[in-house]
C-alpha cells in the first residue's frame, strides 16, 4: 500500500483487506478444482491460484478502496472550528 493512504474496506482478522482475503480463498479453491480436474498430484496449482487471487484482490483494493490519510492537525483544526461555531 502506498505511504499516506489506507484502505476503506473492512479487514478480515483485523489485518487483511476483505478483497485480498477473498482473492486468496477463491484462488486456492479454483486451484484445487483444476488439480482434481487434471488428476494432478501436488499443490502447485493451489499456490499459484492463491497468489493470483491475492494479486487480483490487491489490485481491486488499490483501485477502488484507497483513500488518502487526513493529517491529525487538520482533524483537530476542523473540530476546534466546529466547537467555536457551536458556542457562539
Amino acid at each position: 500500500m502506498k505511504k499516506g493512504y489506507h484502505s476503506t474496506q473492512s479487514k478480515t482478522f483485523g489485518t487483511i483487506p476483505r478483497s485480498e482475503f477473498l482473492g486468496i480463498a477463491l484462488g486456492y479453491a479454483i486451484g484445487m478444482f483444476f488439480t482434481g480436474f487434471f488428476h494432478m498430484d501436488g499443490y502447485v496449482l493451489e499456490i499459484v491460484g492463491a497468489v493470483i487471487g491475492f494479486a487480483a484482490g490487491w489490485y481491486v483494493d488499490q483501485k477502488y478502496f484507497l483513500e488518502k490519510d487526513v493529517p491529525v492537525e487538520e482533524i483537530e483544526g476542523t473540530y476546534q472550528a466546529d466547537s467555536s461555531e457551536e458556542s457562539a
